[in-house]
């Protein structure tokens, strides 16, 4: 068998790509390692941006917020706005709304797949050989597709959190704690029935270890009670090394393209996912949605190497922006840099 496109990996890149590829007539091929679409390790944050890119309706929402507290140290600031600016959600909704827009008559979906070889032009899964015309690579930060195109990752985050049962977190916080979490923060994210709570930083600074440490000893002086929590780990690759390669193309956190800085990955996914297949489809295609995310990345690493850079001053740092935050000019301003 043959299909003009195979992409594997079905989180929000992937399945953009596939409804755009099916929308055009493309016979796609569409594979998810997962038994279930959608399931994936993430803190569920969304922004305006994915919002009207979906146009999501309201009712497959977790939360939404117009304010999120921003402490720097023990300072808190309020970062508000008069319009709701970010939002939670469950992925695996998020994943059956995507699925439901596909064209299923050219979009073929397999799940539980096992692939055992990548090809210049096939793959092998569940002992089948089937042949493509372009490879799409949305299989996340630990992209069998990125490690066939033999791309290093050297730009890694790594994520941990406590899924907590209970809807006793109303407000959406995070925590800059700089001898915690050394440039990267912690989280409070309310969902429906659940709430994530959770930190992250670059292994390169901070051990996975002594993040762990970290994150509990954080924990202990706010309070909060893991009993009943389920406990996940998931890494964030911003290493960015190019979007083609030949007739295969990255997208997605397989590309590297999540912010390093914010943890920020769903509308770069999306994004990119429409690219790709807009530029599979028309070759003379210019993907200047796509240059303005890696664009907009850059600018998050230079804030990012900032922070690093800044050592014992870092707090400081941290409550002049709090200050700046709390004000509604500096507040939407940030909301056009950060997101």
């Amino acid at each position: 068998m043959k299909y003009d496109v195979i992409i594997i990996g079905a989180g929000p890149a992937g399945l953009n790509c596939a409804k755009i590829l099916g929308d055009k007539g493309k016979k796609v091929l569409l594979l998810e390692k997962n038994t279930v679409i959608g399931s994936k390790v993430c803190a569920g944050a969304l922004t305006g941006k994915d919002l009207k890119y979906l146009n999501l309706l309201e009712s497959i929402l977790d939360r939404k917020f117009n304010t999120i507290n921003f402490y720097a140290g023990k300072t808190k600031y309020r970062f508000h706005l008069d319009y709701d600016f970010i939002y939670t959600i469950d992925r695996k909704k998020l994943g059956n709304w995507q699925l439901g827009q596909l064209n299923q008559k050219n979009v073929t979906v397999k799940i539980g797949t096992n692939i055992s070889e990548i090809g210049k032009d096939f793959i092998i899964y569940d002992s089948e050989k089937i042949y493509f015309s372009y490879l799409v690579g949305a299989d996340g930060s630990s992209s069998m597709v990125r490690k066939h195109l033999d791309l290093p990752i050297e730009k890694l985050d790594i994520a941990i959190q406590y899924i907590i049962p209970t809807n006793q977190y109303n407000d959406m916080e995070v925590f800059y704690t700089s001898k915690l979490f050394h440039s990267w923060y912690s989280w409070i994210f309310p969902h429906n029935g659940y709430t994530s709570i959770g930190c992250g930083a670059n292994p390169k600074y901070i051990d996975s270890t002594k993040l762990q440490q970290n994150f509990h000893q954080w924990l202990e002086e706010n309070k909060i009670n893991i009993s009943g929590a389920k406990y996940e780990a998931f890494f964030i690759n911003y290493d960015f090394k190019g979007y083609k390669f030949s007739n295969i193309f990255l997208i997605g956190d397989a590309a590297g393209l999540a912010s390093g800085f914010t943890g920020e990955g769903i509308y770069q996914a999306l994004i990119s996912g429409e690219e790709i297949a807009r530029l599979i489809i028309d070759k003379n295609y210019a993907p200047e949605k796509l240059n303005q995310i890696i664009l907009k990345k850059k600018i998050h690493e230079k804030i990012l190497s900032f922070l690093i850079y800044l050592g014992p001053f870092r707090d400081l740092v941290y409550k002049f922006i709090g200050f700046l935050l709390s004000k509604k000019y500096f507040a939407q301003k940030a909301i056009s840099i950060l997101t």
